[in-house]
């Protein structure tokens, strides 16, 4: 599709942006794809942004070939589940690690890397709790894929964050699955075997050549923090790779919003406020700030479930505060920052 660069104040309502918006503070205001509403063209204009890019198609051209473009990632991510089931799969009967499909599926998820606002859509819409790891593996990979990219990091670099989230947790095939599915919470023995699953994994892998020893490291140190607190060592953030480091949060990440069958998932705005409050200490101030103003600005657009009943559109995430949007309600914008009582419940 065509980009083209116009002014803000010339922008029509419904233009979809063709590149990331970032303002003169470095806070991201608007991702590739979103569609311009009156809330962020007017934000545009006060952070005082002058052009931008969009797609110059004709507007019956173009929501059909974003609508292509959003179907066949479905259809791709799909497909990518099958194969790490199948590859998990193998591991688990003793077989050796199937490279070939590894780089198959890494080579459909990079084929994707600058649709992010499409990615996020996707994994919003595409979870079950009977699949966790499988789909994990792959979110895993997405959102590592997607930092790796923000943070400007080189393809090479980012096919092994893709490699490497695809088998951080292959160890927990070695875990019985009376203890990943438990429903109460783990006594101490059974979390002392939960934390052997790094290890696991890195014996499955460590004497393979066609497996760089970056991505080996990520499947040892993924549970890792930088203040020494994680396992199965204790390794401080010095200790740690980029690629350990992006893992961690997006491990965590989509951990919170997944549903497992002994919990539910959380919406991506609680876990923004999660990993806000609690990140200090564990994850690299820099990345972790990276991923979620990046990835806050992906979720406009989204249809929401607020407590009280009504339903919605997120218009617009303010980069200063990204786990309190603004939301449409019926043509009346809400700001949920300056309203206590109301929260997101559920991504519609």
């Amino acid at each position: 599709m065509r980009k083209v660069c116009i002014l803000v104040s010339e922008c029509n309502l419904g233009d979809i942006i063709a590149q990331k918006i970032i303002s003169k503070y470095g806070a991201t205001i608007a991702v590739e794809n979103t569609i311009i509403n009156n809330y962020i063209k007017n934000k545009l204009i006060a952070f005082e942004i002058e052009c931008i890019w969009v797609y110059g198609n004709s507007e019956k051209e173009t929501p059909k070939v974003m609508d292509t473009a959003f179907s066949k990632l479905k259809k791709d991510y799909k497909q990518n589940v099958i194969e790490i089931n199948e590859l998990i799969n193998d591991l688990s009967r003793g077989e050796k690690v199937n490279v070939q499909r590894i780089n198959k599926i890494s080579d459909s998820i990079y084929s994707s890397i600058n649709d992010e606002y499409y990615i996020v859509k996707c994994l919003s819409e595409l979870r079950t709790a009977d699949q966790y790891l499988y789909n994990h593996s792959v979110n895993v990979s997405f959102y590592g894929m997607l930092l790796g990219k923000w943070l400007c990091l080189t393809k090479n670099e980012i096919n092994e964050i893709v490699q490497a989230g695809l088998l951080h947790d292959i160890g927990q095939i070695k875990v019985s699955t009376e203890i990943l599915n438990k429903r109460g919470k783990l006594n101490f023995q059974e979390f002392e075997e939960i934390k052997k699953h790094p290890i696991y994994g890195y014996n499955m892998v460590k004497d393979l050549s066609v497996i760089s020893d970056d991505v080996k490291e990520v499947i040892l140190t993924h549970h890792e923090r930088i203040n020494k607190s994680g396992y199965p060592v204790g390794k401080d953030g010095d200790e740690l790779s980029i690629y350990s480091k992006i893992i961690a949060i997006a491990d965590v990440y989509d951990a919170i919003i997944s549903e497992r069958v002994y919990r539910k998932r959380e919406t991506p705005f609680k876990a923004f406020e999660m990993l806000q409050n609690d990140s200090i200490g564990y994850f690299d101030i820099h990345i972790i700030n990276t991923f979620l103003g990046t990835l806050a600005a992906c979720y406009v657009g989204s249809k929401v479930l607020l407590n009280n009943g009504s339903t919605g559109e997120i218009l617009y995430v303010p980069p200063h505060d990204i786990s309190k949007p603004i939301v449409s309600v019926n043509s009346e914008y809400i700001d949920l920052s300056k309203e206590s009582n109301l929260e997101i419940t559920t991504m519609l």
